[in-house]
């Protein structure tokens, strides 16, 4: 399991860097120790006792505490690292006679840290599996067309319904993007933790939404470790079009294309193919969903617009160079392309339940109004 190594480094880290200095006995010690491995084993507790890494069968409030304690133990990690670095400077400084010292004794230091990392990681669960706000982007695109002024669509991404964001919070997301009047809804993958069987009931306020010209969606790479073929199905059952390297051309001739995501090609599937999405499309506005922001061909030239998620916002403000590095820069909101277009990727609207933690990251149901560019 790739997370193991990294969360067993931590464990230890701290453990050596906060506990072990402390003037306590070694049952205390041993205690904490203990306390901090438990945290950084919770992927092995999700596989072992909930069957399963991507969607452990568990109890939801077993997962959140799960979810909580180690994210405290991230943000534990991160203040111990700062808190040694700020050491060692201290350490030089003093080889030029300046006599200053870290503040507190290693006792309070290591209370203080704990106290505000256990915070840090009750807060930023709840950030991630609350319902979320509305956030709206004004998009100025080039030549839009008079029709297409004041055009809104509402972006859904990275719901993860599963063992946490479940149906009740899902009614509330679409509760509040109807309360939007959406003329259009795209929803850009990763909308499930589960197979149909045991999920369709939770997905069932999808059929809810209310906008003007249609709701539409594209496959993440969740999809497909949950039966693509049958999930997409049952979206399509409840009034999600789907759009497998297709697209559908709305009123005022905006050309809203479609493609798979990248995983689909370690299923058997076919991968995202943008020329084919647009095949046969009107010259238009094109605005393409695409799972991730980057992949091959992606982004695309002649796209004014591309809808994307998966990078999750970053997660944590600290994470967001690192998830960033990974997705070509692209990790959170607007960008312009060296294609001439722009991106947008969404924060998630939900959360993968085996990382739940935002700081400095909220979720967010998007709206996006489109506006004519001035210079155009």
């Amino acid at each position: 399991m790739r997370l193991l190594l990294p969360s067993i480094t931590m464990a230890v880290y701290v453990f050596l860097s906060l506990v072990l200095p402390l003037k306590a006995g070694l049952p205390a010690k041993a205690l904490l120790g203990v306390a901090l491995m438990a945290a950084a084993l919770k992927y092995v507790f999700y596989q072992v006792v909930g069957g399963g890494f991507f969607r452990p069968d568990l109890p939801a409030p077993v997962m959140l505490t799960a979810e909580a304690l180690y994210a405290a133990l991230l943000m534990l990690f991160v203040l111990a690292l700062a808190k040694d670095a700020a050491g060692l400077v201290l350490r030089v400084c003093r080889l030029f006679g300046v006599s200053w010292r870290l503040p507190l004794t290693p006792g309070w230091r290591c209370g203080l840290l704990m106290l505000v990392s256990l915070s840090c990681g009750a807060w930023g669960t709840w950030q991630a599996v609350r319902v979320p706000d509305v956030r709206t982007v004004n998009v100025a695109i080039p030549k839009l067309p008079a029709e297409l002024e004041g055009f809104t669509l509402a972006q859904l991404s990275d719901l993860h319904i599963g063992p946490v964001q479940k149906k009740a919070w899902l009614a509330e997301v679409v509760r509040r993007t109807n309360a939007l009047s959406p003329d259009a809804v795209a929803i850009t993958g990763d909308m499930i933790d589960g197979l149909p069987n045991a999920l369709r009931g939770e997905l069932t306020p999808l059929a809810d939404l209310r906008p003007k010209y249609g709701v539409f969606g594209v496959t993440g790479n969740h999809e497909y470790y949950y039966d693509a073929r049958g999930w997409i199905q049952e979206f399509q059952k409840l009034g999600v079009v789907m759009l497998n390297n297709e697209h559908r051309v709305l009123p005022g001739g905006l050309v809203l294309g479609g493609v798979p995501d990248s995983t689909a090609e370690r299923f058997g599937g076919q991968g995202p193919d943008v020329e084919a999405a647009f095949v046969g499309a009107p010259d238009g506005v094109r605005v393409l969903l695409c799972h991730k922001p980057n992949g091959n061909g992606i982004p695309a030239p002649g796209v004014a617009l591309q809808l994307s998620g998966h990078t999750h916002g970053g997660l944590i403000f600290f994470l967001a160079p690192l998830i960033g590095a990974y997705n070509a820069g692209y990790v959170n909101g607007l960008y312009s392309t060296p294609q001439g277009g722009q991106i947008y990727v969404n924060p998630g609207t939900g959360l993968w339940n085996g990382f739940s933690c935002r700081l400095g990251v909220p979720s967010e149901i998007t709206r996006f109004v489109f506006h004519r560019r001035a210079d155009s």
